[in-house]
């Protein structure tokens, strides 16, 4: 047989109404297969995208308590900075009237030392 005989056959067999049946059926299964693949592919990426996405939204939620932590102790860390500095201008106050109080020739009269007695 030549292949112009094969050819002629095949052609013969595919226009008749079996062959055509079994084209449009060779077809849609052909389209089935691929589309199933295409609809998995895209289930995938869906899901891989809202993975994706709660990972972030729990990310973004760790930061944003990190940042409220951060804030918190930030206030409270200059709030006893504020108080340090406060007791060392008293102190820095209480010693200039005690130096104050001292004569020039470096004697210490009775109600200063009835004071340092007290503290």
């Amino acid at each position: 047989m030549t292949a112009w005989a094969i050819l002629r056959l095949l052609w013969r067999f595919l226009t008749s109404r079996t062959g055509l049946v079994i084209l449009i059926a060779t077809v849609l299964f052909s389209w089935h297969e691929v589309d199933k693949t295409s609809a998995v592919r895209r289930a995938v990426a869906g899901y891989v995208a809202d993975v994706e996405l709660a990972a972030k939204n729990a990310e973004l939620a760790e930061l944003k308590r990190r940042s409220a932590v951060f804030a918190s102790a930030n206030k409270n860390l200059l709030d006893q900075v504020a108080r340090a500095n406060a007791d060392a201008d008293a102190a820095n106050q209480e010693l200039e009237h005690y130096v104050s109080t001292v004569a020039d020739d470096c004697a210490v009269d009775g109600a200063l030392l009835e004071r340092l007695r007290n503290q």
